[in-house]
């Protein structure tokens, strides 16, 4: 019997590149396909974000009310993914009438009236159990005006529309956060500051809005017009009415020469106060190390200054560059402290070659968002931001370290801005110069979990308190009325306030139930 000739080397050549492709397709399919937390790997290599919807990280609002005869029940949430509450339904006004017309609605059937935006307020600020809410993201009309430079926006444009319409016009914004994703008016509701050491929050940039008050009425609020409500709107967290329109004043799209320093954390005031002097310096933060083995002790300062005879540039506003790696290096930071070091490293070296060394102003504070998008059904991530006055900061960081390692909580990030003095708002953060420190936290979506952030949260208020330093009211409310007068003095007229021009408490959230409360 013939003896059949062997493979050839050719034929096993393919066999084995065949074998390696199934196994590898396999280890794929498990590790990353049939996991929904990891699947991401893949799909945000082909999967842009969508540039026409307005970008939230809070979970999408599945049921609208379209006709007043017919309220459809909705579940509403915001990005900390730790509260949701149903709402008797949810419409999208686009007009004044609009938001008059479910004003008269919502007193008919007898509920009250929650307002939101992106909903990244974290704290129920943006919702209240069974009321009527309205999704402002559809009222987004933009004006300029070439002969004082300023713009006026509907309550429920994004700060990217605007931009896009200031550069056109070689014109940007003078405050926002640090992405460009949310809507004026939930911005304006929390009173945002920004990263520019030349402005305060952003109550200083508004030279007036509108207001459609609790009666239907729509009254002009400015520092000579209804001063109280100017005051307290700002910062007010959707209390005291819709806001309408918002006039704001705008600054040069100056080109910025980018730069990137490491220097030790002790010697990182001194540095943010050499910049905030600095006249040519527009834009400046810092960010802390958090491996466990300079726990908080390095820095990487980031600045924006002008220079003579820059190079023309692109405007980027879409918030998008670098997707995939950048969260491919966050996620890897999540897993242990040597991805933790790992991220500051790469954020130190490799950053600067992928970041333009000219930006424009509107590309610099169009800073990616996306991200941050966590795919773990069971993990959340929470941002908290503390004021804290210079002279106590290192203070402060030793006693943070303590506390975060009392409470096992999970640090992922610290930036520190600074945030000069602000005391036209009611409920000012800031009522002498301080330095953010914005944080960012990964919380278990259990019992334990969100425990160990309220026992942690009210014991750094505590602490907080005793060294004049103030915690930002836009994100958990894990504290007690003792704490909070003490930490906002002017908490019991703002009451009085909201009581004094919306007797009825038609506009309600569940924040204000929380202090209420309390």
């Amino acid at each position: 019997m013939k003896k059949k000739p062997p493979f050839t080397r050719k034929q096993k050549i393919y066999a084995a590149v065949f074998v390696v492709i199934v196994f590898t397709f396999l280890v794929i399919k498990i590790s990353i396909w049939d996991k929904p937390a990891n699947r991401w790997l893949i799909e945000d290599l082909y999967l842009k974000p969508d540039q026409s919807k307005k970008l939230t990280l809070a979970y999408p609002i599945q049921n609208f009310s379209f006709d007043e005869g017919q309220l459809v029940r909705s579940s509403i949430g915001d990005a900390s993914h730790l509260q949701t509450v149903d709402v008797a339904a949810v419409f999208q006004p686009e007009t004044k009438q609009g938001v008059q017309k479910y004003i008269s609605l919502a007193k008919r059937l007898g509920k009250k009236i929650s307002i939101s935006g992106v909903r990244h307020s974290m704290g129920g600020q943006a919702f209240s159990s069974d009321s009527i809410h309205l999704d402002m993201t559809k009222y987004d009309d933009i004006r300029y005006d070439a002969v004082d430079q300023t713009v006026t926006v509907q309550s429920g444009a994004t700060w990217k529309q605007i931009q896009a319409m200031l550069e056109q016009k070689g014109r940007a914004v003078k405050v926002m956060q640090d992405s460009n994703i949310f809507t004026v008016g939930g911005s304006l509701s929390v009173n945002v500051h920004g990263k520019d050491p030349r402005f305060t929050s952003l109550i200083s940039t508004i030279n007036y809005f509108t207001l459609i008050t609790p009666d239907g009425a729509v009254v002009r609020c400015d520092r000579e017009n209804n001063p109280e409500l100017f005051s307290a709107v700002i910062g007010g967290y959707g209390l005291f009415g819709v806001i309408d329109e918002v006039n704001l004043q705008t600054t040069e799209n100056d080109i910025y020469e980018f730069a990137l320093n490491q220097l030790p954390t002790d010697e990182l005031v001194g540095e943010l106060e050499k910049k905030q002097a600095d006249d040519s310096v527009h834009l400046v933060e810092a960010h802390l190390s958090i491996d466990g083995g300079r726990f908080l002790e390095d820095a990487l300062l980031y600045s924006y200054k002008t220079v003579e005879s820059p190079p023309s540039v692109e405007t980027d506003i879409s918030g998008a560059s670098n997707i995939w790696m950048r969260k491919a290096v966050f996620q890897f930071s999540r897993l242990n402290d040597f991805g933790k070091f790992t991220r500051f490293e790469l954020e130190r070296s490799v950053g600067p070659l992928l970041d333009a060394k000219y930006v424009n102003r509107n590309t610099a504070m169009a800073a990616p968002v996306y991200f941050l998008e966590n795919n773990d059904e069971s993990i959340t991530d929470i941002l908290q931001e503390y004021f804290v006055p210079k002279e106590h900061f290192y203070e402060f960081l030793e006693e943070y370290k303590n506390l975060l390692q009392k409470n096992r909580i999970h640090l992922l990030n610290v930036t520190v801005r600074l945030v000069p003095k602000d005391t036209e708002a009611l409920l000012s953060y800031a009522q002498a110069d301080m330095l953010g420190v914005v944080v960012y936290y990964q919380v278990r979506k259990n019992d334990q979990g969100v425990s160990d952030l309220e026992s942690f949260t009210r014991e750094l208020i505590d602490y907080l308190n005793t060294i004049g330093a103030t915690y930002y009211l836009c994100y958990g409310a894990y504290y007690d009325m003792s704490q909070l007068q003490k930490m906002y003095p002017n908490v019991g007229e703002f009451l009085k306030l909201k009581g004094r021009h919306d007797p009825e408490g038609l506009f309600s959230n569940e924040w204000l139930h929380t202090i209420d409360e309390t």
